[in-house]
Parts: C-alpha cells; structure tokens; sequence
C-alpha cells in the first residue's frame, strides 16, 4: 500500500473535515439568530419548510447529484477531453432538467403541501416561491458532483466555505430586519450563494463545451439516471423506515420517550456525519476512476478504512467520555436517560462509518439491482428490529438495535461485495479493528465509575492511548507520519 495514497486520504480527511465543521458553525450561528428573532414558532416553520424541501429535492433530483460523481471521475481518468467533456454536459443539461422538474412538481403540489402541512390552504404562496429553494439546491449540487468527479478538492472546499459565508451574511440581517418575512428569502438565498460560488469554481475546469443531440443526451444520462433512481428510491426508504420507527415509539411509548430516541439520533448522527461526510468525498471520485481494478478497488477500500478507524478511535473514546456533558450542555440534565442509549449505540455509528465504503462500491459499480434488493432486506429487518427490542427493552433496546442492524447492514455488504468482485477486508483492518472495538468497550465500563477522579483519570489515559497509538500505528504499519500532515494543513 503506497504511503502516497494515505497522503491523499489523510489529507482529504483533514481538508473536508475542516469544511464540514465550519459549514455546522454556519448553521449553529443561523440558527442562533433565527431563535432570538423568530422565537420556536420561527424555528418550526423553518424545520418544517426545510423538510418539505429535503424531501422535494431527493424524489426530483433522480439521485444524479451522486451518481454524476462517478460519471465524472471515471471519464477524467481515462484522459480523454472529448469523452470527460461530453459527461460535463450531460451532467449539467440533466441537473438543469431535474431542478425544473423539482420547481414544476412542488408548484403543482402547493396546495397539498399547504394542506399536509399546516391543515389549510394559507402556506400556497410560500410552498410555490419555495420551489426555487428545491431547484437551487438540485443545480448546486448538480455543480459540486463536477468538482468532486474531478476531485479538484481545494475548489470544492473554496466553493463550500465561501457559498456558506456569503449565504450566512446575507441572511443574518433578513432574519433581523425582516423577522418572520425573511425566513422564505433565506431559504433561497442560502442555495442561490452557493450555487453562485460552486458555478465560478466548476468555470475553472477545462472541458470543451460541446453541443449534444438529444439521441447522445439521452444514451450518455441513462445509465446515470437508472442508478439514481435506485437512490432517491433507497433514500425514500429510509425515509420510511424511520417515520414507522418513529410513529411505533411515539404511539407504544411516549412523547417524552420519543423526544430521548430523536436526541440521541440527532447526536450520533448530527456528531459524526461530520467525520463520514469528510471521509466519504474523495473516497467515492477516487474508487469511480478504478472501478474496473477490482484489486485497486480492494486497496482503496482497505486503506480508507484504516484511515477512519485512525481517525475515529481518539474521536469516539473523547466523545464517550464528555457524554454526560454533551447532554447538559446540547439539552438539560432532564435528556440524561439519552446518554445509556447513546453509550450502546455509538457502536452501530462506529460500524456504519465502515461499511459506507463498502456501500459505495456497489454504487460505483452500478448495481442498481443489487442494490436495491439489499435496501429493501436491509429496511425491514430494521423496522422490525428496532419494534422488538424497543417493546422488550425500552430507549436500551434501540440502542441494541442501532449495533445489531449495523451488524447486518456491514455483513450483508461485505458478503455479497466478495461474492460480486472478490473484494474483502484485509487482515490488518480486522485486526486493527477488534482492537480499537476492545479500546472502545472499556471507555464505555470505565465510563460508567461513579467516582468523578478516576473516571476521568482513567478516560484522560485512554484518550491519550488511543492518540499515541493511532500516530504510532500510521508510521509503522502505513510509513505515515500523521503529524506531518497536522502541521501542514
């Protein structure tokens, strides 16, 4: 495994990790204005327009936003200007045709929309300006697909920091000027200055701006658009997975025990997609550009995972540790029935930072049937996982169920992967890895000492361990030097 390619990943990592974390800064600031000027009421109409634009955009977008990436990729690593030129502009005339159909169909269902949400027909006006908010968004990510496919990465990182900054400024003096009345327009500015930015950057690369017919538009987006289809249809299933988990918790429960499960998610999830979503946006161009060397897919996918076991063993015992923090300081002594969920269920957040990257393997190999297949097996055993443990063991239960589903999810992956293209992991990731899962177990006993001094005592050693022994494992098994990178970046 060459130390160069863990150059790359590394700093990749750091790159996009500094990006993500400044982007949640962003929101954290904008969230924060919205709640002095608008108040809860204005922070739930700004929840509920956000969801109905989330939703909006996945079932219009056809998935291109990620299927495009590997499009691109594959084309620029052949070195081939004609072929990598007309991907560009397949994929810019099919994200300007989808941000069409996602202005189209949320106009065409305002009213419903209006009706669903609020129980009446006074929002109609709102939910059709708001279908600029749905188009905006398909075409600036139509726009970052380009640049992740090219993995020009310090363009990528230009384009999200300067879009949210710029996004940031202007909407802080909407919200104060405006109040209430400026929510809608910072729902549309906000993608507007992205979009704005990421075009600028996307103008820098040079391709040929080549006319296609309609007969080569369309042999060049199908393949493109079957696999995103596949997509936003798995995406609509987790979707649904998660309502009927949701709707079974807060029908057999409580309120007050549904409001523990959402917190809980929204810190496991809302903490570490930080480190998986910086993980992940080299990790797909690079494996797209060699997706016909299953061998060269292997080490790509060995190493990136290697990478993030690193990365994330130091991250997992300091966030075990502060938990009881966390919660008094995200919520209020009152969420701390969260924390023996969280405790159980940081292992199924730690399994799926893995098994995302082998995930992405059948979505760079276009899989779409497979893929498909595994989605609907998958979304079931969690629904009915999730249903039986919760009616056996309560808020534990579903922390039981986040690691065994992720079991699941990560064994039926890595099955059919090696069945497919005889791509496993390797035996120094397994090794590494029950190792560091070792690590992580006696962070949680430890954490549960009542005694202040020693818990810490004992979890400031460990934190210590688990930094020194990724640096020593990264110079000696990977002949990296992560400080090297630390200091540079």
């Amino acid at each position: 495994m060459s130390k160069n390619n863990y150059n790359i990943i590394f700093k990749s990592t750091f790159l996009f990790g500094f990006v993500q974390a400044f982007n949640i800064l962003a929101k954290v600031i904008l969230n924060k204005v919205a709640a002095v000027t608008l108040g809860s009421q204005g922070i739930g109409l700004i929840g509920l327009y956000n969801s109905a634009i989330g939703i909006l955009k996945t079932g219009t977008s056809l998935g291109i936003p990620i299927t495009a990436v590997r499009d691109v990729s594959e084309s620029n690593q052949k070195n081939d200007i004609e072929l990598l030129s007309k991907t560009i502009v397949t994929t810019n005339k099919i994200i300007i045709i989808t941000a069409s159909l996602g202005l189209f169909v949320t106009i065409v269902l305002s009213d419903l929309l209006s009706q669903f949400t609020f129980g009446n027909s006074s929002h109609i006006g709102s939910f059709m300006i708001i279908s600029l908010a749905v188009a905006l968004t398909t075409l600036w990510e139509g726009q970052l697909a380009i640049l992740k496919g090219m993995r020009r990465l310090k363009l990528l990182a230009k384009a999200n920091i300067f879009g949210a900054s710029v996004g940031l400024c202007i909407s802080v003096p909407l919200y104060l000027i405006y109040e209430m009345e400026g929510i809608i327009p910072v729902l549309i500015t906000t993608p507007f200055c992205s979009l704005l930015l990421s075009t600028y950057y996307v103008r820098k690369i040079k391709y040929k701006r080549i006319k296609l017919s309609y007969k080569e538009l369309y042999e060049n987006a199908s393949s493109m658009v079957k696999m995103g289809i596949v997509l936003s249809f798995t995406t609509f299933l987790g979707q649904l997975s998660t309502f009927l988990i949701i709707a079974y918790i807060g029908k057999q429960g409580s309120l007050e025990t549904l409001g523990f499960y959402n917190a809980g998610v929204i810190i496991m999830v809302g903490y570490f997609s930080v480190i998986i979503n910086a993980l992940t946006t080299d990790y797909f161009p690079r494996i797209s550009a060699v997706i016909m060397d299953n061998n060269k897919l292997q080490m790509e996918l060995n190493q990136q995972s290697i990478v993030s076991l690193l990365l994330t063993f130091p991250l997992m015992v300091l966030f075990l540790f502060l938990l009881p923090f966390l919660i008094t300081f995200l919520y209020s002594s009152e969420f701390y029935p969260v924390i023996d969920f969280v405790r159980i269920g940081i292992y199924g957040t730690f399994i799926t930072i893995i098994s995302n990257q082998v995930d992405l393997i059948l979505v760079a190999k276009n899989e779409t049937k497979v893929f498909t297949i595994i989605a609907i097996i998958y979304r079931s055993i969690e629904v009915l996982v999730n249903i039986f443990l919760f009616k056996a063991y309560g808020l534990v239960g579903l922390g039981i169920s986040i690691v065994l589903t992720g079991v699941v999810h990560i064994l039926i992956m890595s099955i059919m992967v090696n069945r497919l293209y005889k791509i496993k992991f390797d035996k120094l990731f397994i090794k590494t890895a029950i190792l560091i899962l070792l690590f992580i177990f006696l962070t949680s006993s430890i954490s549960l000492v009542d005694n202040l001094i020693i818990r810490y005592s004992l979890g400031s050693v460990i934190f210590v361990f688990s930094c020194f022994f990724s640096f020593y494992f990264s110079k000696k098994y990977l002949d990296f030097n992560i400080l090297n990178i630390l200091s540079k970046n």
